[in-house]
């Protein structure tokens, strides 16, 4: 019998049924059991729903199901809702769980109970080939992660977020998407909630047409932006908003891409962009 960590992961789901058996067995592969996967079938129009009902059978997976789509926040806020862990751990049904990750995450913030919001980096994988593309490099320190949220970026990465339960209940997500994640780990930094990042990827992201990581869009960095200036009193100006988003999305497109000379030039270009993310990955 595998041991059984007090944790509730949570994952909305719309259309994505054809990795969901790819991830509950993700799940089910893992060195630690959760207590509960609880997913939101968010108004799914494939067959996520016919696919989930042949696993009814799994114990610790819970499935709520809405009529119509609500959106990822009403997903996730439904999903925390009937939760019932000690710890909520975040997850997407489109990517795949690393075998320890529930055990390290679990075992990590046992040991440190000062630790509010957890993270850890992660693998990116092409859903073509299924081979990795690259891995992230998320700051591992509180005061590094906290930087981060106050320039308008990214501490941890959303789905690899694992936080105790009670904080994730008085939060929640607001209903503004997109932005949702940055919206409300932010709120928490501001706050003075304490973050860290393992530094082992226990994730694997998909990367695939249909996925956040390839759709990104300028409303989206603008909204990010927004919630910025509301959260810390600042105000940011279109060029940096635009220099950012120019950033990540050459970054994307160096991920995506399948040849070789272009793959680079991506790279190059996101880096004149954000020249200090290349330093931080060389130095750190």
């Amino acid at each position: 019998m595998k041991p059984i960590a007090d944790v509730s992961i949570i994952v909305p789901n719309y259309n994505n049924g054809k990795y969901l058996g790819d991830f509950i067995q993700s799940v089910a592969d893992s060195s630690m059991l959760p207590k509960e996967v609880v997913i939101v079938n968010d108004g799914s129009t494939d067959e996520s729903l016919s696919i989930l009902k042949k696993y009814s059978g799994i114990p610790w997976l819970k499935v709520i199901s809405f009529e119509e789509n609500r959106g990822l926040t009403s997903a996730l806020n439904a999903a925390i809702e009937i939760a019932t862990g000690k710890y909520i751990m975040r997850a997407d049904p489109d990517d795949k769980m690393h075998p320890g990750r529930i055990l390290q995450q679990s075992e990590f913030m046992l040991k440190n109970p000062h630790i509010d919001v957890l993270g850890c980096n992660v693998k990116y994988f092409s859903d073509i080939t299924g081979k990795t593309i690259n891995q992230s490099n998320f700051p591992l320190n509180h005061h590094e992660i906290i930087k981060r949220y106050s320039k308008g970026e990214h501490g941890i990465q959303h789905p690899t977020a694992f936080l105790r339960g009670d904080i994730y209940r008085k939060y929640r997500y607001q209903k503004i998407f997109p932005g949702e994640d940055y919206e409300l780990f932010a709120r928490m930094a501001f706050d003075g909630l304490v973050f860290a990042n393992l530094k082992e990827p226990l994730y694997f992201m998909r990367v695939h047409k249909g996925s956040s990581t390839s759709n990104l869009s300028l409303d989206v960095m603008t909204q990010t932006y927004q919630f910025r200036d509301g959260i810390y009193g600042t105000h940011t100006n279109r060029f940096r908003i635009l220099r950012y988003y120019w950033h990540i999305l050459f970054y994307r497109k160096y991920q995506t891409s399948i040849f070789f000379i272009p793959k680079y030039l991506f790279l190059l270009f996101s880096t004149i962009c954000h020249p200090s993310k290349l330093f931080n990955r060389i130095f750190k």
